[in-house]
């Protein structure tokens, strides 16, 4: 087959597990014998500038930047970057002659790009869907319907606001996307997606997955004891660091502990980046609880070297307050043998089981999760038993392989109802 992938990010320049994984799955595609190309934003490439390489062209307008909405670029530049980004579509298309356009991540990315894909090649187009875009209200209307903050910027926003809208609605956007073949990362996705009137009943489940080989190698289980002598217990947090990940519940309840006096043999690991305020605000609550040596920060670190930074640890938070689809971070951590403790939200239900490979709390329940810590903490054969669990669900379910083969085997199957020859 001949595949077209459309994504909003691609490696090396993503923000995220969902993007990994559009490479991995393109690599693992091309490995068994398909041709692949990926059409992209430019993100990450320097200002100005384009990358066209054949196989992976950085040529796509992003909507706004990623952590902050610039109203004056909508009035400016938003009708021709529309425009390219279809002229783009087009050109890919009538370049690559794909069997497939395989639409990947689509947050902050024009919706209209999968919609004339729609258009161009009927019953051609099919979606992995691993959060909450179709139904997520697009970047351009959650700004301009958002009241100012300060009574002199609304008299500014208002008659802009009303431009703005009026612009949006004469396109049409965003436009209905049919969503004929569609699979998503975990049940839930789909049917809050299915319940939003966003996808049809027929829309699949399709797991992610990783590959294990790596983190096994540095896996925690074959580490236990290492740090018997001093008896310090080193939980990690690894991933973006935004208000909806929650990592200021992690740093609340170390707070906690150092409060009841339980800190001194508990050291977090905070590795990652994200929204600038929200970091400042993190650092904040740090030195605001004392507990600066208990906390350490992290910048990111090459995907190379995930695995063996996992192999230092031996507890992975995963603190999300949002309704996580189905989150990387805990299948790798998982793969690496550590004992995850997180909240029970969104797809995490279907993966994160209390007491059997895991432990649960609450978004934000601050104590359970002190309370999990010092447990575990006490309880060293209990993190083992779970640890281990939990990393012979990723080998029996959570693999890249298998991800791969059910992704090659939806798109075989959709070649054969459509009647397309198999190239």
């Amino acid at each position: 087959m001949r595949l077209l992938f459309l994504s909003n990010f691609y490696p090396p320049y993503e923000i995220g597990g969902y993007e990994q994984w559009c490479e991995e799955v393109a690599v693992g595609l091309k490995a068994r014998g398909h041709e692949v190309f990926v059409l992209t934003s430019r993100y990450g490439v320097q200002s100005g500038t384009v990358e066209i390489s054949g196989e992976v062209d950085r040529v796509l307008f992003l909507e706004t930047d990623n952590d902050y909405y610039r109203p004056l670029d909508f009035f400016l530049r938003h009708s021709s970057q529309e425009a390219s980004n279809i002229n783009e579509l087009r050109r890919k298309i009538d370049e690559v002659q794909p069997d497939f356009v395989m639409v990947w991540g689509m947050w902050n990315l024009s919706h209209f790009l999968p919609f004339w894909a729609e258009q161009w090649l009927p019953g051609r187009v099919a979606y992995f869907i691993s959060n909450y875009w179709p139904a997520d209200k697009d970047l351009h209307r959650s700004y301009w319907e958002l009241p100012a903050r300060r009574a002199a910027a609304g008299v500014v926003k208002r008659p802009l606001r009303a431009l703005a809208l009026s612009q949006l609605k004469r396109e049409g956007y965003p436009p209905t996307l049919a969503f004929d073949h569609a699979v998503c990362c975990s049940e839930y996705v789909r049917q809050t997606l299915i319940d939003a009137g966003k996808l049809p009943e027929h829309a699949g489940v399709l797991l992610g997955g990783t590959d294990p080989k790596q983190f096994l190698a540095h896996s925690r289980l074959n580490q236990i004891g290492a740090d018997e002598e001093t008896g310090l217990l080193k939980l990690l947090y690894f991933g973006r660091l935004i208000h909806d990940k929650g990592i200021h519940t992690a740093i609340e309840a170390i707070g906690s502990l150092k409060q009841q006096g339980l800190a001194d043999n508990i050291e977090l690991t905070v590795l990652g980046s994200g929204h600038p305020e929200y970091e400042a605000y993190l650092h904040k609550l740090v030195d605001e609880l004392g507990i600066k040596e208990q906390v350490h920060f992290v910048n990111q670190v090459p995907r190379s070297k995930v695995p063996e930074w996992l192999g230092r640890f031996d507890v992975f938070l995963f603190t999300s307050i949002w309704p996580e689809p189905m989150a990387r971070s805990v299948m790798e951590a998982m793969a690496a043998g550590l004992l995850v403790i997180g909240t029970e939200v969104g797809g995490q239900t279907e993966m994160l089981i209390d007491e059997q490979n895991a432990l649960t709390f609450q978004a934000e329940d601050t104590e359970k999760l002190a309370a999990h810590i010092v447990r575990i903490a006490n309880n060293p054969s209990l993190r083992t038993t779970l640890a281990a669990a939990g990393q012979q669900m990723i080998l029996e379910k959570f693999t890249l392989e298998r991800m791969v083969e059910d992704i090659e085997q939806f798109l075989v199957n959709l070649t054969v109802s459509n009647a397309i020859p198999n190239s």
